[in-house]
């Protein structure tokens, strides 16, 4: 029996579907489905059982890692190393 082809209804307007909203990002559907179920990474819905993304969210998402990569968080100082001390020789009893 032939199967019938894969076609997608098209996304909600503004949005994208999760393999186009990944092409955008730079990362694998994977990734994207793995930042939903940990909270993180562009905001996304559903609409049936399909991951939707805004366009407007995935640019402001893209526009966030530029922000952080252009005036990255000054380094916190960090303690200065605790001297070695020398080992103690283990005498013969």
């Amino acid at each position: 029996m032939p199967r019938r082809p894969n076609r997608q209804p098209p996304p909600p307007r503004g949005c994208v579907w999760i393999r186009e909203a990944a092409d955008r990002v730079g990362v694998t559907r994977a990734t994207l489905y793995k930042w939903r179920s940990l909270g993180k990474g562009p905001k996304s819905f559903t609409v049936g059982r399909r991951a939707v993304y805004r366009i407007a969210d995935l640019n402001a998402y893209i526009e966030g890692l530029y922000q952080a990569a252009m005036n990255p968080e000054p380094i916190p100082e960090m303690r200065p190393p605790v001297p070695r001390l020398p080992r103690r020789r283990h005498s013969p009893r």
